[in-house]
């Protein structure tokens, strides 16, 4: 009688799928395929607590029973080595899923935090059962994903829950680009601008994801009917899986969306727990798996404490042993001296006077820059803000805030002459009616050969775009510019700090200061 007791109880799966950004775990009866318990949460980067959150849950739902289970997911192989759990490709997962809950399925679109795969499946001649024929997967840029609604969603200041129902009220859409979330910044801000509403931007947004998605995922095939919608952003997003059915001309019965899509590919490695794998490979208890855990995280933390103190000769997997960035505190001191911005201060002429100045403003793709010159064209004032999504107001304001600054000492500013460059160079010129613009190549180009006059390369990183100028005499001779991603930029960095937990100030200077005197670093891909 025990024997067949613990039979039953070994009948449950449970499928861990450890995504980009989220971590997702489903419970289900092996003879019924019945959920009977999920979850789906955010790791925030840190997936080995995702994870022990997540078997804690297991642990309450199944009282002590064991289960066989498999984990998926583009956060999960590394992971499920050092748990010893085994491991199905999520694309795998996808399809043992899917076949298990439809009879006919022409292609299956799945976006994740991170990622999107479209998978055609086609019907297998002999046996008539449902194979999958082909896939495509995004590489290493995120446009058209989850990620990218987020970018757009904090653009447009509303919270990422409430980016459907604001897209939902849209009615006219714009072009943007979906190839890039920084890029379709660079569309929607002057959009922003000129006043159009949030909620056509929003639902712009969508079309711009689904365009990548048919015309650049697809790479030119078929996406054959019916068609199976999936994962978080197409779960949350009903207004995004209504513009895809209006772009594929899509009929009611040809748009399948499963009850939880956002658990498909959790409920697939379950089902792949007892379909791909020995009962020895996937027997598990919770209990079992959380003492693994904690010997993970202890072992990774031992080694942590090794890196850091430069001990040890192993490595955790994703990083290479490096050179500190300084020998020693002496070295690091005198880089710092010797690269020190000067300390400008504010000169103020004698009160009653006027100060003629020239005004250049440089409205770039995510900050507003401006200079005051003096006739010598030597540099008297400067400002350097976020656009925070209305460059034109920001720059209203600081301009105004200027001259009062001025005024308060006694000191009237006359602007001789204005001239505006960046992104913005023409709605800068024609708001400010300015006397000049400049391509910024070119004032670029200008600004060296007056202050740098020797310099033969500027290497410029922006918000948005880099850009790379070979000089001879002042006069440019090559340019190289970053096309269609936004990696290594400014935003680049923005977005890789606001991930780590980091913030503007204090804590992200400490953490810089600290890790150039690491040596080891992650191999963190740029792109």
């Amino acid at each position: 009688m025990e024997q067949k007791g613990q039979n039953r109880q070994e009948q449950i799966l449970v499928g861990i799928d450890v995504g980009s950004t989220t971590t997702k775990v489903a419970v289900m009866e092996a003879a019924t395929g019945k959920v009977l318990f999920s979850d789906y949460t955010r790791h925030h980067s840190d997936q080995l607590q995702s994870v022990s959150r997540a078997v804690k849950l297991v642990k309450e739902t199944l009282a002590g029973r064991s289960f066989l289970t498999a984990m998926t997911g583009s956060g999960a192989k590394h992971l499920s080595e050092e748990l010893e759990i085994p491991y199905v490709q999520e694309v795998v997962a996808n399809s043992i899923a899917l076949k298990a809950m439809y009879g006919e399925i022409g292609t299956a679109i799945e976006l994740g935090g991170q990622d999107a795969k479209i998978i055609f499946f086609q019907e297998d001649k002999r046996t008539g059962e449902l194979q999958v024929a082909d896939m495509r997967m995004n590489g290493s840029c995120a446009g058209g994903t989850g990620a990218f609604v987020d970018e757009i969603a904090s653009l447009l200041k509303t919270p990422v829950e409430e980016f459907d129902a604001l897209a939902a009220q849209g009615t006219t859409v714009y072009d943007i680009s979906g190839r890039c979330g920084v890029y379709a910044k660079t569309d929607i801000q002057p959009l922003l601008n000129q006043g159009v509403k949030k909620s056509d931007l929003a639902l712009s947004s969508f079309h711009a994801i689904a365009k990548q998605t048919i015309g650049g995922l697809a790479q030119g095939l078929s996406i054959e009917k019916p068609v199976v919608f999936e994962g978080g952003p197409l779960t949350f997003n009903r207004t995004l899986v209504r513009v895809f059915a209006e772009r594929l001309d899509l009929r009611p019965e040809e748009i399948l969306s499963p009850d939880r899509p956002e658990l498909l590919i959790a409920c697939g490695a379950a089902r792949a727990a007892v379909k791909l794998f020995s009962k020895e490979e996937a027997l598990a208890t919770a209990d079992g798996l959380l003492d693994r855990i904690e010997k993970v995280r202890a072992a990774r933390e031992e080694a942590k404490k090794q890196s850091e103190a430069g001990n040890g000769d192993e490595m955790a997997e994703g990083t290479f042993r490096s050179r500190p960035f300084f020998a020693d505190q002496a070295a690091q001191t005198e880089f710092q001296e010797r690269h020190r911005r000067p300390e400008r201060k504010t000169v103020y002429p004698q009160s009653g006077s006027t100060l003629r100045a020239y005004l250049g403003i440089d409205s770039g793709s995510t900050t507003t820059k401006f200079v005051l010159l003096d006739e010598n064209e030597e540099l008297l004032d400067s400002f350097y803000a976020p656009n925070q999504g209305d460059p034109l107001t920001v720059a209203k304001k600081a301009l105004i805030a200027m001259r009062e600054k001025y005024a308060s000492h006694g000191v009237r500013l006359e602007i001789l002459a204005a001239g505006t460059t960046g992104y913005g160079e023409m709605l800068f010129s024609r708001a400010f009616s300015a006397e000049t613009h400049a391509v910024e190549t070119v004032a670029h180009a200008r600004a060296a050969a007056k202050y740098t006059p020797d310099a033969t390369f500027l290497l410029d990183i922006g918000g948005q775009d880099m850009k790379a100028i070979w000089l001879d005499n002042g006069v440019i001779t090559n340019i190289v510019v970053n096309e269609a991603c936004s990696s290594g930029c400014g935003s680049f960095l923005e977005n890789f700090a606001s991930s780590c937990i980091f913030r503007r100030g204090r804590l992200l200077k400490r953490h810089f200061l600290r890790s150039i005197r690491l040596r080891s670093e992650a191999a963190v891909p740029s792109l």
